[in-house]
């Protein structure tokens, strides 16, 4: 790798010009549009890219700028999937996952079918060659291990929002074995039919039909129910048109104190008011053509050090036909 000094002001073009006066304008602007050009760690490929005397502009071999663009090319493939990465370190993804996509394919199968881990395998598989390249072409120490991610959590297919995944097994027993001690927010958005006067606390005991699939509330425990608790409170009543009178949804802020299968979508419908697009629990509107469900908020401890992390996921553009 090649490492060049700017000593004045200027920008990207005409400075690899003059640092590469035996090459041809046709060859450096090569360099750029492949990607092998670094100022600050970050590859530019833009002509007039300003520079600033101190920096240094970074010359990447031809082979890690192809590894390099491999791994960008992945991640603009889970953009376009309506997939975006918030986070990512060494043990941890975290990502906020469009409705429609479910996060494992259906029927438990961990192969076949589109689903967020299967994206994200495909993701950290070519990413992890990318780095292997790279490795060997710098003579850094080459990590041969595969890489895949690892289920902590789950959001319904329809709901979209944030997601926790771990890279290794142990760091998805960490997550899962102490979620009450490490989670200290987990927030939903949701637009439930009706008047929501004012928040509270749902108590009950789910229950998974085997053959419908569907979630039973209980009040008491009973051959399998386990407990679910969620706390509520009404943010926003949204009324209908021409009508200062008639509320239609209730925005309203779910919080997790137990993670069930459909906890929120049935203590919703629990209270009389399912959330809007929801026929499996009883809503009658579908203004946005999905379940107005989000999982907004996550926040957690690294389960290696003391630092809080804290992500948000604004509400999909949709959710503006309510207001």
């Amino acid at each position: 790798m090649t490492v060049l000094s700017v000593r004045e002001d200027t920008t990207l073009l005409p400075f690899l010009l003059a640092s590469f006066p035996e090459r041809s304008r046709t060859s450096v602007k090569e360099m750029l549009s492949k990607g092998m050009v670094c100022v600050g760690g970050e590859s530019v490929t833009t002509f007039n890219f300003p520079l600033h005397k101190g920096q240094r502009v970074e010359i990447l071999p031809k082979g890690i700028s192809v590894a390099r663009s491999k791994k960008s090319d992945a991640l603009e493939s889970l953009t376009g999937k309506g997939v975006r990465i918030l986070h990512e370190d060494a043990h941890l993804l975290v990502v906020d996952k469009p409705s429609g996509m479910p996060t494992i394919a259906e029927g438990g199968k961990r192969t076949g079918g589109l689903s967020l881990y299967r994206l994200l395998n495909d993701y950290l598989r070519i990413s992890a060659a990318s780095a292997r390249k790279e490795a060997l072409l710098s003579g850094g120490p080459v990590d041969r291990s595969t890489p895949r991610v690892w289920i902590v959590h789950r959001i319904d297919k329809g709901t979209s929002g944030i997601l926790l995944f771990a890279k290794d097994e142990r760091t998805k027993d960490l997550l899962q074995s102490k979620w009450k001690e490490i989670v200290s927010e987990r927030k939903y958005i949701a637009f439930a039919e009706g008047y929501i006067a004012e928040g509270g606390r749902i108590e009950s005991y789910l229950r998974e039909n085997d053959k419908s699939l569907k979630v039973t509330s209980w009040d008491t425990p009973s051959d399998g129910a386990k407990l679910a608790v969620t706390h509520y409170k009404p943010l926003q009543h949204i009324y209908k048109r021409g009508s200062s009178k008639t509320v239609l949804w209730t925005k309203t802020e779910f919080s997790l104190e137990t993670g069930r299968k459909n906890q929120i979508r049935v203590h919703s419908a629990l209270i009389g008011h399912p959330i809007a697009g929801d026929e499996k629990y009883g809503a009658s509107s579908n203004p946005i053509g999905r379940l107005a469900l989000h999982a907004a908020t996550l926040a957690f401890r690294d389960p290696y050090s003391p630092r809080l992390l804290r992500f948000t996921s604004p509400l999909p553009e949709a959710f503006n036909k309510f207001e």
